[in-house]
């Protein structure tokens, strides 16, 4: 009778694993192609159609590393180039981490609790945005997470496989996206507090063969060091000219619990009431400190949870002080970290008052909900919000798509939607990108660094400060702008005609027709 009650026990456990993934699988699959690719989701897409020599060379004048863009090449040499293709390996990295987040769970607490952490993980909406976008951040996730799992692995059962599978897993990170160091250091940190303990046999650190795969790390990562030297810091001026660094904003007071709010809502929610908006990061911050100094097992795996998820959101806060790097998106691993410390949390409170603990997790599962549904209406304060109504390109190029005619050329106001723009087009055009210089600097021009390494090469075919310098091949422009852009900066050619202007949310589309015109076309255009 034992044996069948485990039996029992076993599958319905299985079961609910199973309904967790599929419930995982559903809301991040579900409307993913609907946003439109962004600028660095097209510099992905466009990137990673090239060859692996190619993506080194160019990731090495970008400012991220090259493992995503080499894994999205082969995915897409399978998959296709499509939208719904290239963000399915995010979505399906995003799955992997609630995966992931129950095993880790399971090793280091109960089964319900690890059940009750895969649901919170299942509907994080800071997982379920960035496993909708054509980014690194939950490829990055399963790294840091499977490398946490083998460490407790090996803290368990101290052999050499772990510490190799560990080593392998967080080298991955490294090669995925530079703040998994962070991880790495909160790991170390982890063993340095298990090294204060009386117990000898949880002083890991002096373990050789611990240094030997932190010797290996570091010798894996040489070759990608070699050109990050090389290329990035010592032109760190072109990439700062370009906007690929230094963009982001600085330190505020607010920064950390709006990032809080953001990780389960995808709002700042800064609007509400000083006392209503502090609740929730004060809750979260409490339940962490909790189940940490609450921990009474041998390896204190609270504290192994707190760190994995505090250390590395206040180590980039205090390096923004001086190099402003704080964004949600370079976060999203550490903040797989909320959902499992709140269902330590709420699986300590059902212990004494089970009715309190099912509010608890209720409430939880709202805020939650209500966050996805934020993502699925396209209102999220993270990054470009994609927001088809207000910048429908994907129909816009779609547009062009269906009406060109031999001779026709896409013009484009501006570097931001170029790369969206060159991703959707598909009429054998390659967009033009014009972007006069502003005074008597040349700094907007590409330079070969950031996101300009993919046109440098063609940048004379490509890169256009003055309209006049269109190939007189040219018959028909389309004039692709947002309505936000007065034209008195812009400097149409006297021979340019309108012949359409076409609304999109804020953005604009327009045609010109090239020709021996003898009026000022380009303020016909205006009062078309």
């Amino acid at each position: 009778m034992k044996r069948s009650f485990i039996s029992l026990h076993s599958g319905t456990e299985s079961t609910a694993w199973l309904l967790i993934i599929l419930l995982a699988s559903m809301v991040r699959f579900h409307n993913i192609n609907l946003p439109y690719f962004w600028t660095d989701e097209a510099f992905s897409a466009l990137v990673s159609v090239l060859s692996p020599q190619a993506i080194w060379f160019h990731m090495g004048h970008e400012v991220h590393p090259p493992l995503y863009f080499l894994l999205l090449h082969l995915w897409i040499s399978v998959f296709g180039d499509s939208v719904l293709a290239i963000r399915s390996l995010s979505a399906v990295a995003g799955v992997a981490t609630v995966a992931l987040g129950m095993w880790l769970m399971r090793m280091i607490s109960t089964p319900k609790t690890a059940l009750l952490a895969g649901l919170l993980i299942a509907l994080l909406p800071i997982s379920v945005r960035y496993s909708q976008e054509a980014r690194m951040y939950t490829l990055e996730a399963v790294w840091l997470l499977g490398a946490t799992i083998a460490l407790v692995y090996w803290l368990k059962t101290p052999r050499n496989r772990y510490l190799v599978v560990y080593g392998l897993l967080m080298t991955a990170a490294l090669y995925t996206h530079y703040l998994a160091i962070l991880c790495a250091l909160s790991h170390f940190l982890y063993l340095v507090m298990l090294r204060f303990e009386r117990d000898e046999t949880l002083h890991y650190l002096s373990r050789p063969m611990l240094w030997v795969t932190y010797t290996g790390i570091s010798l894996l990562y040489i070759p990608w060091l070699i050109s990050l030297v090389d290329e990035v810091f010592v032109h760190t001026e072109q990439l700062k000219i370009g906007g690929d660094i230094f963009w982001i904003p600085a330190l505020a007071p607010y920064t950390l619990p709006s990032s809080i709010w953001k990780f389960l809502t995808l709002r700042s929610n800064e609007e509400l009431p000083a006392t209503f908006y502090l609740l929730l990061p004060i809750l979260v911050a409490l339940a962490a400190v909790w189940v940490a100094i609450k921990e009474n097992g041998r390896w204190k795996f609270g504290f192994l949870l707190l760190i994995y998820t505090l250390f590395p959101v206040l180590a980039v806060a205090l390096i923004s002080f001086k190099f402003p790097m704080f964004v949600e998106p370079y976060m999203v691993f550490a903040a797989m970290g909320i959902p499992m410390i709140l269902a330590l949390a709420i699986a300590r409170v059902a212990r004494r008052h089970l009715v309190l603990a099912i509010v608890f997790a209720c409430a939880l599962v709202s805020i939650q909900c209500a966050g996805l549904a934020t993502l699925y209406q396209q209102r999220d304060e993270l990054d470009d919000p994609r927001n088809e109504a207000s910048h429908p390109l994907e129909d816009v190029v779609a547009r062009i798509n269906e009406s060109a005619i031999a001779g026709d050329s896409i013009v484009v106001d501006g570097g931001y939607w170029w790369l969206t723009v060159a991703y959707y087009s598909r009429a054998g055009i390659s967009p033009l990108l014009y972007d006069p210089p502003m005074g008597d600097t040349t700094d907007n021009r590409p330079n070969g660094y950031g996101a300009s390494t993919l046109i440098y090469q063609d940048r004379n075919k490509v890169f256009l400060e003055d309209l006049g310098q269109l190939p007189t091949s040219v018959n028909r422009v389309w004039w692709i702008t947002g309505t936000a852009l007065v034209d008195d900066k812009t400097r149409f050619p006297a021979n340019w005609k309108c012949l359409i202007v076409e609304d999109a949310g804020d953005m604009e589309l327009r045609l010109y027709a090239v020709g021996p015109f003898s009026t000022d076309a380009g303020h016909e255009c205006l009062t078309h």
